[in-house]
């Protein structure tokens, strides 16, 4: 491994800017050598933590001599590291800015009894044909829905989400069965099959909702079966941004961690059909407030400068003459991941870990360095040392390519910019 300990924080800038060239790739943090729990497959989620960098990072604090009891990441997701800290027993508090990403981290944290769970599915299946397609959500929600359906797709999504709602489930099997509900309004949609950004595809045929819906009961109620009901932990996942929300109670002995990257998955455009169906929001637009890596928040470049590490202003005055707006874009996701860094510190308990999976990318020919800026961040705020690894992306979901004006693409052709990603330990 490569160690970058605080020395470094006031090395040359030469090698300040290469210093995780020299990073190794280490077998056990590459890819996992069992299949991962099918509870990590109940909704569609993209660029989805690996569970089994989880437990990489898990083995790698067990080898330090870290004796770890509470575990937390700041960027929880799905549910990813609650869901494998609570096989190991640990305690888990997790936070994330979005409510569909909070919502299915909270089912993947319960136990609940297969039986049990099907019989509420059958009484909404059978129940879903009598009810009103009107949906008890806002106009403004049920006109942005309504351009990526078929009239009988809409009407059936609406029948079965008021099956739901009548259905006299106990909060736990009600949240299990709107999280079901949520993960085939896009698939159940005219949405085109795995874009990352919004766009309609007018020829999709799309699974009948019923049909779906069924299915992927059936398949969260065989999750639950392979889920031992003893798993010890507690859990407590809350709906926030890192930058501002109340941290854990007591301090954490590891934080297990993936950032977003800058500007590459707009998670409130993505998610918006759930969030819509759900009523978490009436214009999905709103949700993009806070979140760390959109595009659509832009940092005042003459203001924020001086509150730059040295890894970000030169990122920034090199995208600066390429593209105003996204240098913009980019300053407010470093200056946000440099809040994180400090939050996380504050987390920790002394002689805790840290790690997170971190990647970096390429916007018109600049070459976004949020590995290397999240070191200096880290070490900025009193992390002793950073071990770093680095891990070739395999088997990717989502495309790892982007044309020459930054957009995302599909074809090989254009560039590659998610090839590598680095995995930081960093110790308090």
């Amino acid at each position: 491994m490569l160690t970058i300990d605080r020395s470094s924080v006031g090395c040359d800038p030469i090698d300040l800017y290469g210093r995780l060239r020299l990073a190794p790739q280490v077998d056990e943090w590459r890819e996992g050598k069992s299949v991962e729990a099918k509870i990590h497959r109940i909704h569609p989620y993209p660029a989805k933590f690996p569970a089994f960098l989880v437990a990489a990072a898990f083995d790698y604090a067990r080898a330090e001599g870290v004796n770890v009891s509470k575990v937390a990441d700041v960027f929880c997701g799905c549910g990813t590291v609650g869901y494998e800290a609570a096989v190991r027993n640990f305690d888990f508090w997790g936070c994330d800015i979005n409510p569909v990403a909070t919502m299915i981290a909270r089912v993947k944290a319960l136990r609940l009894d297969p039986n049990r769970f099907g019989r509420h599915v059958d009484v909404i299946i059978d129940r879903s044909s009598t009810m009103s397609s009107t949906v008890a959500i806002s106009e403004d929600a049920v006109r942005r829905l309504a351009p990526w359906y078929s009239e009988i797709q809409f009407n059936d999504l609406a029948r079965l989400a008021n099956a739901i709602q009548l259905e006299g489930a106990t909060n736990d099997y009600r949240m299990a069965l709107e999280c079901a509900f949520s993960a085939i309004v896009k698939p159940a949609s005219l949405w085109k099959t795995r874009s990352t950004k919004p766009a309609r595809d007018p020829k999709r045929n799309p699974p009948l909702v019923l049909h779906a819906f069924q299915r992927q009961c059936k398949l969260m109620s065989e999750a639950w079966s392979q889920v031992r009901p003893d798993l010890g932990g507690l859990s407590e996942i809350i709906q926030g941004n890192i930058t501002v929300v109340n941290g854990p109670p007591q301090p954490v002995d590891m934080i297990v961690t993936s950032p977003p990257y800058v500007t590459s998955y707009e998670y409130a455009d993505l998610h918006q059909l759930s969030a819509l169906w759900l009523g978490f929001a009436d214009d999905h637009r709103t949700m993009r407030a806070g979140i760390i890596g959109t595009g659509h928040r832009r940092a005042d470049l003459g203001r924020s400068l001086k509150d730059m590490n040295r890894v970000a202003a030169r990122i920034v005055f090199s995208l600066f003459d390429k593209n105003r707006t996204l240098a913009e874009a980019v300053a407010t996701y470093f200056l946000d991941m440099q809040i994180v860094a400090t939050r996380c510190h504050d987390f920790l308990r002394p002689g805790g870990i840290a790690v997170f999976v971190i990647g970096n990318t390429k916007l018109h020919g600049v070459s976004i360095d949020n590995a290397n800026h999240l070191v200096e961040s880290l070490l900025n705020v009193g992390f002793q040392k950073i071990r770093v690894v680095k891990r070739s992306i395999i088997n990717k979901a989502n495309t790892p390519y982007r044309t020459a004006d930054g957009k995302l693409s599909g074809s090989p052709d254009a560039m590659n910019v998610y090839g590598d990603e680095y995995i930081l330990m960093a110790h308090r």
